[in-house]
């Protein structure tokens, strides 16, 4: 069974993974790992992804895996982008809604990248569509066993009428996202390379 680390500090997007393996019956093991990795500024969440892949893989010097998002408000030109951490470390989903404050419009979306580095050391890259919809007016105090972010209280995709933090995988699954999402690449492209 191949190991693979996942590093993360993040139980949402370890079990996103586990599921995605799981539904496809793929014989590898994820194991999580959190690493002190440098947070660089970058452009997007791509660069990011690379960046961190690179530092974990030279600690560890077997297979990685290392995720990174952005989230994108229309209303606010894009921002914050890769920055969404330090965004949601300083003011919070609740600043966020303060921002949103008279905007009309409400669009915003996600990116994932995912970036795997093999026992060779190279790089493999697999990026999402975004991930459209649009932020809540007042913030759902759910709290979510699976959700990556505190923005789940904030965020209703495309299709749903619900925040993605009371979203159970049967409406993820109704949400038509038309292409497939980083971690679904990724599946898909070790299914056939590393199985």
């Amino acid at each position: 069974m191949q190991e693979i680390i996942f590093a993360t500090s993040n139980k949402g997007k370890v079990g996103s993974m586990h599921r995605h393996i799981s539904r496809l019956g793929l014989d590898m093991q994820i194991v999580q790992q959190s690493l002190e990795l440098m947070e660089p500024q970058a452009d997007t969440a791509t660069e990011v992804a690379i960046a961190k892949a690179r530092q974990a893989y030279s600690l560890l010097r077997q297979p990685v895996l290392v995720d990174d998002s952005s989230f994108h408000i229309a209303a606010l030109g894009g921002f914050p982008g890769p920055y969404i951490k330090y965004m949601l470390s300083t003011i919070g989903i609740e600043g966020i809604i303060s921002f949103m404050k008279g905007k009309k419009n409400r669009q915003a979306y996600f990116l994932s990248s995912l970036v795997f580095i093999d026992g060779k050391g190279v790089e493999h890259i697999f990026e999402d569509a975004p991930y459209r919809g649009v932020i809540t007016s007042e913030i759902d105090t759910y709290e979510s066993e699976t959700a990556w972010s505190e923005l789940y209280k904030i965020f209703i995709p495309d299709g749903s009428d619900k925040v993605l933090a009371r979203m159970n995988s049967d409406d993820h699954a109704k949400v038509d996202r038309q292409q497939l999402n980083s971690y679904e690449k990724f599946c898909f492209w070790a299914r056939e390379n590393l199985t």
